[in-house]
């Protein structure tokens, strides 16, 4: 890939929705099992302090991330040497200005390969990614998902749920149901969280032009819960989003099991995000019992 609309290095411009097609062609071209490096994501987080600028480096495409507590980073480079590319800038003395406080999304074998040259990416076991076996969220067999199950009856029994695949017709309803939530959370006093809230409704707005799959539940007639995701790779869809009213108990469980037996039986695998260090989203997807960890690194930059 050439990259040729993307500016050389250290100029930079944001992600648009024109670059998809050469974006996900370098990223199909070296794929990755790290939940953030889709096109999708990279471009319905883009307004999140300064995430989602573009560059090229030695044919490698170069993007600007954010993490507060981090601030901000490059994402690991993608292309045919990262392992040389980041040894460059481990090197080089920051220039006036540069964002690049640390290079984010490091995992095996770069992390390895780095070590090797001496230098020191470290573990965030926080960002790291869930990835599920799709036949263990689909069947939720034997004992270990027996919580699980016994939620998804509970609703269902008692409850008149719908599942159907998210279209343009339930856009409305995901738009208002994510406010009432955002609402609930008072997500607007915490940046991370108003981020999140807007790359929601980036994504429910443009769910076909960004390739994305989605699926709702209904309560007569009336859209209870909802996720978005995404093709990750040959073998792994992700997921971005999954919120529910959650005054409806196993709202989350049934469309869990109804979005990946629906939409996502083709992938071996679902990538379901990192806990970001949250006690109680760490239970829940530990609960779901990972078949393994995407395990990203960051390498700071003196």
């Amino acid at each position: 890939m050439s990259l040729g609309n993307i500016p050389e290095y250290p100029e930079s411009r944001q992600v648009a929705l024109e670059d998809k097609d050469e974006i996900e062609g370098m990223f199909s071209k070296y794929p990755t099992e790290v939940s953030e490096r889709t096109f999708g994501s990279v471009y319905i987080w883009r307004q999140y302090a300064g995430r989602s600028f573009l560059s090229r480096f030695r044919d490698h495409l170069i993007m600007t991330w954010y993490r507060e507590r981090f601030g901000g980073l490059m994402f690991c480079p993608v292309g045919e040497d990262p392992v040389g590319i980041i040894g460059t800038f481990s090197k080089a003395p920051p220039r006036s200005g540069d964002p690049f406080k640390g290079i984010f999304g490091i995992v095996e074998p770069t992390a390895s390969a780095l070590t090797r040259r001496g230098l020191s990416p470290v573990p965030l076991r926080d960002e790291w990614d869930y990835v599920y076996l799709t036949r263990d969220l689909i069947e939720l067999e034997g004992p270990k998902y027996h919580t699980q199950r016994k939620e998804m009856r509970k609703a269902t029994s008692e409850l008149d749920l719908v599942y159907e695949p998210m279209t343009r017709e339930h856009q409305l309803q995901c738009l208002q149901l994510e406010e009432v939530w955002c609402d609930l959370k008072h997500c607007r006093l915490d940046k991370f969280s108003e981020a999140e809230d807007a790359a929601l409704k980036e994504a429910i707005s443009n769910l076909d032009a960004l390739g994305f799959m989605g699926g709702v539940v209904l309560l007569h007639g009336k859209v209870q819960a909802l996720t978005v995701g995404e093709k990750l790779n040959s073998t792994t869809a992700v997921v971005h989003f999954e919120k529910a009213n959650p005054e409806i108990r196993g709202l989350y469980q049934v469309i869990n099991q109804r979005f990946c037996e629906r939409a996502l039986k083709g992938f071996e695998f679902v990538n379901r995000e990192q806990d970001v260090g949250e006690p109680g989203l760490r239970r829940a997807k530990e609960g779901y019992h990972p078949h393994h960890f995407v395990e990203k690194n960051l390498l700071t930059l003196s």
